[in-house]
């Protein structure tokens, strides 16, 4: 055991299962999207290492870890009773990073595919929700486990990334098919 935390099963619920099973399928659509679109193979590549590391993480909980580390830390070094404020300008730093990314992205990518595009947008915006959700703060637990019509936030943000990346992955696969299939018949 590391400072409380110790390897397990983080989140054994049909629903927790169900959004791995979201993560590892959005990495093999990201594949797929690799071989299929080779001028953006290297993005899709990248992407689907990513989904298969947090997939991997929503299950070993190693953001726990992380969190009891930095508990750690901050009781050690004697400014764990000033945490609120450094988990204020966190959140901050991590809403504005994910603005800066998603605009950046869009600047950065402006050239590439819509679902190059989409696929990103999806994945700031799950970046941004694992960064904070990492950081375990009690009053973003409380919005985040609060919801509308029974489903809580925090699936509704996670499940909507990882459904962003998916889709598009699959639609980048299905267009660079269509644009073969259409050089097929030209020739």
């Amino acid at each position: 055991m590391i400072y409380g935390w110790s390897p397990g099963i983080g989140d054994p619920s049909l629903l927790g299962w169900f959004t791995v099973f979201g993560y590892f399928l959005a990495a093999i659509l990201c594949v797929q999207a690799s071989r299929a679109d080779f001028g953006a193979g290297r993005f899709w590549g990248v992407l689907a290492v990513a989904l298969i590391l947090l997939g991997l993480n929503k299950q070993l909980d190693i953001q726990s870890l992380l969190t009891a580390v930095g508990r750690e830390i901050a009781n050690s070094e004697g400014w764990y009773d000033q945490r609120r404020a450094l988990q204020k300008y966190f959140v901050i730093a991590v809403g504005s990073l994910a603005i800066t990314g998603s605009i950046a992205a869009v600047f950065i990518l402006r050239n590439r595919s819509r679902h190059i595009r989409a696929a990103s947008a999806g994945f700031v915006l799950l970046s941004a929700f694992i960064c904070i959700r990492a950081a375990s703060f009690h009053h973003i637990d409380r919005i985040l486990n609060a919801g509308i019509l029974g489903a809580r936030f925090n699936w509704i943000i996670e499940l909507g990334g990882i459904f962003l990346v998916a889709v598009n992955a699959f639609g980048a696969t299905s267009a660079a098919a269509v644009k073969s299939k259409a050089g097929c018949v030209a020739k």
